[in-house]
């Protein structure tokens, strides 16, 4: 998904650069060269933001679920189907204890 806006920006700044090239702005054109050349850590920081907001999407998902496992929990009267109510529970725990290792690490 992300190398989709890879190829966006990289053919944008092409055409800028052509177009500054058949314009005479060579300041312009030297300055799309060595934002281009430097692209590899704008497109780094750039995925590790996205892959940050979807980390958190998935984490406010879990809240969710686990939210209304709860609910589930507390209007339930049969026992074997609360204990696999907690367990499903402790799995999005455990899940989101992951991801947010994963936030941390990016």
């Amino acid at each position: 998904m992300y190398d989709v806006y890879e190829r966006a920006w990289i053919n944008d700044h092409l055409d800028l650069y052509n177009y500054a090239g058949s314009i005479g702005d060579a300041d312009w054109q030297a300055e799309l060269k060595e934002r281009f050349l430097a692209r590899e850590e704008d497109f780094r920081a750039m995925t590790a933001e996205l892959l940050r907001q979807d980390l958190w999407r998935m984490f406010d998902q879990i809240n969710v679920k686990m939210l209304e496992l709860f609910g589930q929990m507390r209007d339930e009267k049969n026992r074997d189907r609360e204990a696999e109510l907690r367990e499903r529970v402790w799995e999005l725990k455990v899940m989101r204890v992951e991801i947010v290792r994963k936030i941390k690490s990016l």
